[in-house]
């Protein structure tokens, strides 16, 4: 089964928004502590180590990843579109960081 260029230019976005919100999180809770963080489970990885919220970071993303193509393999437009849902969400979780990276920036 051929993965048209749309869903993968798609994944690819998915996968830089995703990198970017682990970089501006792990930035964040080094200069303003684990309270920004709203995310427990990102919390409690946070605690332990950088480290251990990028590799928790990565097993997420390889399990929406391994969940995708499953979908993908039975329904192509349900896969596409939790694709296009989670590239907005993502898209809004880089903003909402960058709001309040700024916002730490100017206190």
């Amino acid at each position: 089964m051929i993965i048209p260029i749309l869903t993968i230019f798609l994944f690819i976005i998915l996968t830089v928004l995703w990198t970017i919100d682990t970089v501006e999180t792990c930035d964040l809770v080094n200069k303003e502590g684990f309270n920004v963080e709203e995310n427990p489970i990102a919390r409690f990885f946070l605690k332990l180590d950088n480290r251990d919220f990028i590799l928790f970071k990565i097993f997420d993303l390889w399990m929406l990843g391994t969940i995708l193509f499953y979908i993908y393999q039975t329904n192509i437009l349900a896969a596409n579109f939790l694709i296009f849902i989670f590239t907005l969400v993502y898209t809004y979780t880089v903003l909402h960081n960058y709001l309040v990276m700024k916002k730490y920036r100017t206190e």
